[in-house]
């Protein structure tokens, strides 16, 4: 956990899985093969991110509330103990910090893959 707290180390870990990815997968060493490992890291931290952010912005609030309610209606075994209604919302259980964690990584590392682009067309 002290890791995601400090983004200097994180970036360099990502830096390292996306050179280990290079070397597992690439049939010949070029950058350009470099580049695509590093957007397989861009994509995944964008991906996370972008979806969290859906989630965060109530997209699914509504979906999630009324499948509950129609659950609960058309059950037929009734549980008294749990109400429906007091569950968390999928947008209450996303955390700001995450959210900002996977875009600021993403972003980063989209921003090194840019450069790399950039040299490798020059």
């Amino acid at each position: 956990m002290k890791t995601i707290k400090r983004p200097p180390v994180l970036l360099l870990l990502n830096l390292l899985l996306a050179s280990i990815i290079f070397l597992i997968n690439a049939p010949e060493y070029t950058l350009f093969y470099y580049i695509n490992a590093v957007f397989y890291i861009v994509f995944f931290y964008l991906f996370v991110a972008l979806l969290m952010w859906v989630i965060r912005g109530k997209f699914f609030d509504g979906i999630t509330y009324s499948f509950r309610r129609f659950q609960s209606k058309v059950s037929k075994q009734r549980d008294y103990l749990e109400e429906w209604k007091n569950k968390p919302l999928p947008s209450d259980t996303v955390n700001y910090s995450w959210l900002r964690m996977f875009f600021f990584h993403g972003s980063f590392m989209l921003i090194i893959m840019l450069v790399l682009l950039a040299i490798y067309y020059v």
